[in-house]
């Protein structure tokens, strides 16, 4: 590997003044909580954590008694799995879906089933019929794990007939409907949609560490009224809680606009950024969405994703190959890289890895 590569692996974005900002906020938790004394010492589920659920159910427009603070996405994602009880079950993904779900899915025995994909993401046609055979099979899918929003790695986004449909399909079969939005915020749809639409059976989970940065270790899970014991339950026997110290900064972040600005500022550098990398790729399939951090590129013939990835490797640059984001069953997909953004904090840094990667996709043309 070339010393000091070009990271283009991470696409959550970091904004110049960030740090600043995330040390004032700590520093006012910190003293907000040594002002409750004793008590601020205790786990988070014994010291009270009413007023945080409260600031975070009004930003998302969701009821406070249905959300659990969670130490991020990624633990959102394990712990709904764990409150649905999914472990040993089956449960319908994206054919390209996150690899930290599929990881966490094998550890807990749950067996993945790969949906087909279309510009808008998950194809209802499709879950229905996987839903049906699998169902004559005697063996039932239980849930469907989907980013409706600015998928990763993908970057489609579902219209809001596509999700209505989607729950029509996860009604038929009654399946739990597990949401990721790690990456809505850089889109105009509205938040917790499955939420909104399908109250009985959808888990939401948002993480900050895209919205804002992955050093706040705060995230949010919505679940369905019949859950909401069982997502505590999981958030208390996987962390023992939450840091309330962090818990506390990044719900101040919400509260006083901070978080809101910074989406509003990454939107525009992300939309900024992705044109221009998107100008050094113009002769090659790329799918991505408004705003976004990562784009989706569709490889020349004969180039697998190890090998681009590999190949770029060599030339200074970090690149994440399809094969890290295809389902386990998934049949044969084009081989394609994902371009994160967000690794590089110049941007002119970012760009001229995308320049590289552009260079070796026309020699393999």
């Amino acid at each position: 590997m070339a010393p000091n590569p070009i990271d283009l692996q991470y696409n959550f974005p970091l904004l110049p003044g960030q740090d600043k900002l995330w040390a004032d906020h700590l520093r006012s938790s910190i003293a907000a909580e040594a002002d409750l004394g004793l008590p601020a010492l205790r786990t988070s589920f014994r010291a009270g954590d009413e007023d945080l659920r409260s600031i975070a159910a009004t930003w998302l427009h969701q009821p406070a008694d249905r959300l659990t603070l969670t130490c991020g996405g990624h633990h959102g994602c394990f712990a709904a799995l764990l409150a649905a009880a999914l472990p040993s079950k089956r449960v319908a993904v994206e054919a390209f879906t996150y690899t930290g779900f599929l990881s966490q899915c094998s550890m807990l025995g749950i067996e993945t089933l790969p949906c087909a994909m279309d510009a808008q993401g998950l194809l209802p046609d499709a879950l229905h019929a996987l839903c049906q055979r699998e169902h004559d099979l005697g063996r039932p899918i239980s849930a469907l794990f989907t980013m409706p929003t600015l998928h990763n790695p993908v970057g489609s986004v579902a219209s809001l007939e596509r999700r209505q449909a989607i729950v029509a399909v996860a009604r038929h079969f009654n399946l739990l409907l597990l949401e990721d939005d790690a990456y809505g915020f850089l889109h105009n749809a509205p938040p917790p949609i499955y939420a909104i639409l399908a109250p009985e059976r959808a888990f939401y989970i948002r993480g900050l560490s895209k919205n804002f940065a992955p050093a706040v270790r705060t995230g949010f899970l919505i679940a369905p009224d019949l859950y909401v014991a069982a997502a505590a339950t999981a958030v208390k026997q996987t962390s023992t809680g939450v840091s309330r110290v962090h818990a506390r900064a990044a719900c101040a972040l919400i509260a006083d606009g901070t978080m809101d600005a910074t989406i509003a500022a990454k939107r525009l550098a992300g939309a900024s950024l992705s044109a221009a990398a998107l100008a050094l790729l113009a002769d090659f399939p790329i799918q991505h969405g408004t705003n976004a951090w990562h784009l989706w590129i569709t490889l020349p013939t004969g180039l697998t994703s190890q090998a681009a990835e590999s190949l770029a490797e060599q030339l200074g640059v970090l690149v994440s190959g399809s094969h890290w984001f295809t389902s386990p069953n998934s049949p044969p997909q084009p081989p394609s890289v994902r371009l994160g953004l967000g690794g590089e904090t110049d941007p002119a840094r970012a760009l001229e890895g995308v320049r590289i990667f552009a260079s070796l996709l026309h020699e393999h043309q």
